[in-house]
């Protein structure tokens, strides 16, 4: 740690500023200095560095300001390595009304502001939809076969009970993302345009400090749905059942940036897909009988459930709220009742 400290501390000097304590929260390192209090972040690669140069860019306002060295560039360089510095900042700022709706809201703000449409022609489409369809087939084909064994044993572990209790739920939500991601192929045939935005590339709560996005690292190019679909993934996994807030969220995007039907299917579609499972069951098979701890495996099958159904309960409102819109706006294109055939 000792070298760690002396590297910041070159880092430092090159912005002017001398360290009194360090704090490591996470990547980056909580830095009091004798003037004021900084977030010191190390960059993996020069690919890093250019996608949070450009998110500056793209984002303006949005993104926290980068001090510049004494030098005035954005970046310092030591060891090899390339740093930058910011202003610590708590969001002194608190979020309009609850937080998840304000997280969703500003997201949607953050990619109206680069949105653009592309043309995808029928075979990237069709493309995609193999890929995806591929990697579903290897996951139900690991189920199914752990299943067909699990059944056919005299007596199951606590583990392999489990699976086999969650297995037909896994097999349903595989052929409803499928169906949809079908639905998205359709509507792309048709248009064969795609819209594309400038994404945060990690976008979760943590990384929203109103007003200001944190972290863009992983920034790119890709579907606006990328950050919906990787926010809901993570948060889902870390939260008890979700709150009402969470299924109203994407209503929150929406106002701000509405999808078109191809979206809200290839959103569903990517939103729908079980995950963890099968890395789960695949870490099971490879320990021996005696390295494997039932409770500690069960535990993680059961994590992965309970994240499976706050995504369940996620896509479950939005198709409920879509099929009550469709029913709304049927209704409302009925032709008026023709009045001269009463009395």
């Amino acid at each position: 740690m000792a070298a760690q400290s002396d590297q910041y501390d070159a880092v430092l000097v090159q912005y002017g500023l001398r360290p009194v304590r360090m704090e490591q929260r996470g990547k980056a390192v909580k830095v009091y200095t004798n003037c004021g209090v900084f977030a010191l972040k190390p960059l993996e690669s020069e690919q890093e560095a250019a996608a949070v140069w450009q998110s500056l860019q793209h984002g303006g306002p949005r993104c926290l300001p980068l001090c510049l060295t004494r030098r005035r560039s954005l970046f310092a360089t030591e060891g090899g390595r390339l740093y930058y510095v910011q202003a610590w900042h708590d969001g002194e700022a608190k979020a309009e009304g609850d937080p998840v709706r304000a997280f969703f809201r500003e997201l949607a703000r953050l990619h109206r502001a680069t949105v653009r449409t592309i043309q995808v022609s029928e075979e990237e489409a069709a493309a995609y939809r193999k890929q995806k369809k591929d990697e579903w087939q290897r996951a139900r084909t690991v189920w199914e076969e752990r299943i067909e064994r699990y059944e056919a044993a005299w007596y199951m572990s606590p583990f392999q009970l489990q699976c086999c209790t969650y297995f037909h739920e896994m097999m349903r939500a595989y052929s409803f993302a499928e169906e949809r991601l079908d639905a998205w192929e359709e509507t792309l045939k048709e248009t064969k345009q795609w819209r594309i935005a400038w994404v945060h590339g990690k976008a979760r709560l943590s990384h929203y400090i109103p007003p200001y996005w944190i972290s863009w690292e992983r920034a790119h190019w890709n579907s606006p749905l990328f950050d919906v679909i990787a926010a809901v993934r993570f948060h889902v996994q870390t939260m008890p059942p979700l709150g009402r807030e969470w299924f109203e969220g994407m209503e929150e995007y929406e106002k701000e940036l509405p999808l078109s039907d191809g979206e809200r299917a290839f959103l569903y579609s990517h939103l729908a897909e079980p995950r963890g499972f099968v890395r789960c069951l695949e870490r099971y098979e490879a320990a021996s009988r005696n390295e494997r701890n039932e409770r500690e495996y069960v535990a993680a099958l059961q994590r992965c459930y309970l994240a499976f159904k706050n995504m369940e309960a996620v896509v479950m409102h939005l198709v409920q709220r879509d099929a009550a819109q469709q029913q709304e706006e049927a209704v409302d294109n009925e032709p008026p009742a023709d009045e001269s055939s009463n009395g």
